[in-house]
C-alpha cells in the first residue's frame, strides 16, 4: 500500500469512526429552520437513516425568540458568544451556523478547531430536508403497514391454501390456512420449493411438478393462469382431492416476476360427485343387468338340464363325459354369477334393528379361525367391552362384515395381521377391518367399489364391495378405504347409534 493510498485509507476509517459516534451539535445563532433543527435532533425515527445527532449547546441566541424554551425543555445550553459554548463544550464536533451573517461563516471557516465541522446557514437546509424525510418514510412505513395488514387480514380469512412463489418455485408467503393445514410455523415454510413442503406420505401419487401438465410450470411457459386436478395419499393412506391454480405476477416491466398459487382441497365435494355418479349408474346397471340376467337364466336353465340328461346316458365315452361336466360346471358358475347380478339389481329394505356389533364379529370369526391359522394369520381383536349397539339390519351387516374379512384374507396369502376393531366415533358406531397386505395401487383405489370390478383374476363378478356400500348406504351408514401400497389396507365400516329412547318421544 503506498503512502498516499494509506492516508486515504485511515482518513475513511476516521469518517466511519465519526459516524459510528454520531454528532454532537452546537448552534449559533437562532435564524430560520432553528425549530426544523431542533425536531430533527430529537426525531429517534431518523438514526436509521442518519448518524446519532445531540445538540448540545446553543450561542448567540436572540433573546425574545419563543423557540428557546424547546431548546431549554431539551437540555440544550445557552451561551452568549460561540467562544464561551466551545470552551464549555470540548465533545462539540458541528457547528451549525443560523446567523446567515457572512462576516460570521468567513471568521467561523477560520478559527474553528480541524476536528469540528461546520455547516452554514444554507448547508443547513440540508438537515431540513433530512427531517422531512423521515416524516415521509414514517408515514410510508405506517401506511406500508398498514396495507400488509389489511392484506394479511384477508389472506388469512381465505379458506383455500394461498402461496407466493418466485421463478423457482420458492415459497415467499403464505396465509394462515396453509399454516394450519401443515401445522408448522411460517418460518420453516418460506424459503423451501413448494412441491417438497407439500410432499405426500406416496411418492407416486403426489404432484408431478417436473410435468408440462403442473399449473406452475404453465404459468411460467405461457405467463397466464392455470389451474389443475392433483390427487395424492396422505400419510393415513386417504385419497386427497386439490384444485390447483395459478396466477402470474408481473413487475413494473411487464415482466413476471412471482406466481400466486391457491390450492382447494375439494376432497369431501369429490366424494359426494362420485357418490351421486356411483348412484346413477346403478340405477341404469340394476334395470339392465335384471332383465339381462332373467333372459339369460332361462336358456342356462335348459343348458343346465339337458346336460344333466347326457350325462346319465350310460353309452357316454370317457371323453364326452369330461366335456358335459364342463358345460354343466360353467353353466352353474354363470348361473351363480347372475344370482348375484340379480341380488346386487334388486333394491333392499334393510330393517332397523339393535345390532350388537362385538357379538356380530365374534360370530363370523369363529367361521374364520381355521381359516387364519392354516394361512398363519395372527388376529388382532380390539372390540369395546362398553361399545354402544348400533342401529340396522343385523344379517345384511354380517353378510358386509363376512365379505369384508374374506378379502382382507386373501390379500394376505402368506400370512400377515387381521385387525378388527369397534369404537364410537361421534354419532356413529366404527368397525375397522384392517389387513397387512399388500395394499392397493393408486390407480385403481377410485374404481374398487365400482360393480363389476374385481381385482381377482377369473373369480366372481366384482360385486362383493359394491354390494357391500350399497348395504352401508342403504343402512345410513358409511364405508371407508384407507390404503398404503406394501403396508395394507383398512376399511371401516360406520353405523348409526341406537338410540337409548324411542325416536318419536
Amino acid at each position: 500500500m503506498t503512502q498516499e493510498e494509506d492516508f486515504l485509507h485511515q482518513e475513511h476509517l476516521c469518517i466511519l469512526e465519526e459516524v459510528e459516534k454520531g454528532f454532537n451539535i452546537g448552534i449559533i445563532g437562532t435564524g430560520t429552520g432553528l425549530e426544523s433543527i431542533l425536531d430533527l435532533t430529537r426525531n429517534p425515527d431518523l438514526e436509521e437513516f442518519f448518524p446519532r445527532l445531540n445538540l448540545v449547546a446553543l450561542a448567540q441566541p436572540h433573546s425574545r425568540d419563543r423557540r428557546l424554551k424547546k431548546a431549554l425543555d431539551m437540555g440544550v445550553k445557552l451561551y452568549e458568544s460561540y467562544h464561551e459554548m466551545l470552551k464549555n463544550h470540548p465533545e462539540i464536533n458541528l457547528v451549525l451556523e443560523l446567523t446567515d451573517k457572512q462576516h460570521m461563516i468567513k471568521k467561523l471557516r477560520k478559527t474553528l478547531p480541524p476536528h469540528i465541522s461546520m455547516v452554514d446557514h444554507n448547508a443547513a437546509s440540508f438537515l431540513c430536508g433530512m427531517l422531512i424525510m423521515a416524516e415521509v418514510s414514517t408515514k410510508c412505513r405506517l401506511n406500508l403497514n398498514q396495507q400488509r395488514a389489511l392484506f394479511e387480514a384477508v389472506t388469512d380469512q381465505i379458506q383455500d391454501d394461498m402461496l407466493l412463489l418466485d421463478k423457482s418455485g420458492i415459497i415467499q408467503d403464505v396465509n394462515m390456512n396453509v399454516i394450519k393445514r401443515l401445522d408448522m410455523q411460517k418460518e420453516a415454510i418460506t424459503g423451501r420449493l413448494c412441491w417438497e413442503v407439500f410432499a405426500c406420505a406416496d411418492g407416486n401419487a403426489g404432484p408431478k411438478f417436473s410435468s408440462s401438465e403442473c399449473p406452475f410450470n404453465k404459468t411460467l411457459e405461457e405467463g397466464r393462469p392455470a389451474e389443475a386436478m392433483q390427487t395424492w395419499v396422505d400419510e393415513h393412506g386417504r385419497a386427497r382431492y386439490f384444485r390447483i391454480y395459478t396466477y402470474p405476477v408481473f413487475d413494473a416491466a411487464g415482466k413476471l416476476s412471482r406466481v400466486v398459487e391457491m390450492r382447494r382441497d375439494i376432497t369431501v365435494r369429490t366424494e359426494m360427485e362420485k357418490r351421486l355418479q356411483q348412484s346413477e349408474k346403478l340405477a341404469v346397471i340394476g334395470e339392465l343387468s335384471t332383465y339381462i340376467a332373467h333372459e339369460i337364466r332361462n336358456p342356462l336353465f335348459a343348458i343346465g338340464g339337458f346336460a344333466n340328461a347326457v350325462l346319465r346316458n350310460p353309452d357316454l365315452d370317457k371323453v364326452s363325459r369330461e366335456k358335459v361336466n364342463i358345460i354343466l360346471q360353467e353353466s352353474k358358475r354363470l348361473d351363480k354369477i347372475l344370482k348375484s347380478i340379480i341380488n346386487f339389481a334388486r333394491p333392499t329394505e334393510p330393517q332397523e334393528k339393535e345390532i350388537n356389533v362385538n357379538e356380530i364379529l365374534e360370530d363370523i370369526m369363529h367361521l374364520f379361525n381355521l381359516t387364519c391359522e392354516e394361512q398363519g394369520i395372527h388376529v388382532d381383536t380390539r372390540l369395546d367391552p362398553a361399545l354402544a349397539n348400533a342401529k340396522g339390519d343385523p344379517g345384511l351387516l354380517k353378510q358386509c362384515l363376512i365379505n369384508l374379512i374374506k378379502n382382507a384374507l386373501e390379500a394376505m396369502p402368506e400370512g400377515g395381521t387381521l385387525k378388527l376393531e369397534t369404537f364410537v366415533e361421534w354419532e356413529f358406531v366404527v368397525i375397522e377391518v384392517s389387513d397387512t397386505g399388500k395394499g392397493i395401487p393408486k390407480e385403481i383405489r377410485d374404481k374398487i367399489f365400482n360393480p363389476f370390478y374385481s381385482t381377482k383374476e377369473n373369480s366372481g363378478a366384482g360385486l362383493g364391495l359394491a354390494m357391500t356400500k350399497k348395504i352401508m348406504d342403504d343402512m345410513g351408514g358409511s364405508i371407508d378405504l384407507l390404503s398404503q401400497e406394501g403396508k395394507g389396507t383398512s376399511i371401516a365400516v360406520r353405523l348409526p347409534l341406537f338410540p337409548a329412547m324411542p325416536e318419536d318421544m
